[in-house]
């Protein structure tokens, strides 16, 4: 098994591999930047890649009823490894305006049901509300009803799968909520200020997504259409300042995220074997020397359209690609 490091996730006593695999790109037709190879990974290699990320000492997995087929997947693959740690997702529903807190359990309730026999488990060891946005966590229901699944047995911790700042303290303002994850990159780094810094306060542990920003962080992100320029530019920036290629710069990217004291555990979206190597590479190679990472940190951008993928109407690059 090659080297992996472990550190406890908060308060929670979970052991946790600073390496987590996100398992969207199993389960969905497309995630990220359209491109050569961005379609659904088959099924058999996937889980394979699973299976493979396990025997290297990943043990943290993160899915969702949303991800298609990835639960039933990462079931599949991993049911026999009770040493790793699954990390899924409930749903807000559409309605929950307008719904009784009895139908609202209800549905929870079939959430965790669905995710447990597709994962395998007796329990789930962590849920998170997933795009959880600030008037759902000031509301409270949401968290009164994964807090009684918890008191039933299903679940064991509560988490917050959050867009922006705001959103991430009213998450951490609850005092009920043990694991959040955000959105966090040497191009997103809005979340150092404030957020991450509360949460060690408050012993919650922190899972960091988008290391790459959906493959901005990659050669990708010659891709983007002129509209998407300024993504461009701060990726090439990124390559002058590491003085890396693209073919390094996502292993530059990944030690930003690990540098930063407070973030657990850092997912990656891997898509074969390669992006795997890789890495593990770059976990085996740890934080980013103090002056590079000092640097990494005038990297940061501020503008919200540019940040949040939501924005970006992927569709529209699927046009410029063809264009090309």
């Amino acid at each position: 098994m090659e080297s992996m490091n472990y550190l406890s996730l908060g308060a929670t006593g979970l052991r946790v591999s600073r390496l987590a695999v996100g398992t969207a790109a199993f389960g969905l037709d497309r995630y990220g930047i359209p491109g050569p190879g961005n379609g659904r990974v088959d099924r058999a290699e996937a889980m394979e890649m699973l299976a493979c990320a396990a025997d290297k000492g990943v043990n943290l997995f993160d899915t969702a009823p949303g991800y298609g087929t990835s639960e039933d997947l990462l079931g599949s693959a991993l049911a026999d490894r009770r040493e790793c740690v699954f990390a899924t997702k409930v749903t807000i529903p559409e309605d929950l305006e307008t719904i009784s807190n009895a139908e609202l359990i209800r549905r929870v309730n079939a959430s965790l049901d669905h995710s447990l026999r597709a994962l395998r488990r007796d329990v789930l060891d962590i849920v998170q509300i997933h795009n959880a946005t600030v008037s759902i966590l000031q509301q409270g229901e949401m968290v009164e009803c994964l807090e009684r699944m918890r008191e039933q047995g299903k679940v064991r911790y509560i988490g917050a799968s959050v867009y922006g700042e705001e959103a991430a303290l009213a998450a951490l303002r609850t005092g009920k909520i043990q694991v959040l994850q955000i959105a966090l990159s040497v191009l997103d780094q809005r979340m150092c200020g404030t957020v991450i810094p509360m949460a060690m306060e408050r012993g919650v542990g922190v899972l960091s997504r988008s290391a790459l920003l959906k493959g901005v962080l990659t050669e990708k992100a010659q891709w983007l259409p002129e509209r998407l320029s300024k993504l461009t530019d701060a990726s090439r920036r990124a390559l002058a300042t590491f003085g890396s290629t693209w073919e390094t710069l996502p292993s530059m990217a990944l030690r930003f995220c690990v540098s930063l004291p407070g973030v657990d555990s850092v997912l990656s979206g891997i898509r074969n074997r390669a992006e795997l190597d890789d890495c593990m590479t770059a976990m085996a190679c740890g934080s980013l020397d103090p002056d590079v990472l000092q640097q990494a940190f005038t990297l940061g951008l501020d503008d919200e359209c540019l940040l949040n993928p939501t924005n970006w109407k992927l569709e529209e690059i699927d046009t410029h690609l063809a264009q090309l």
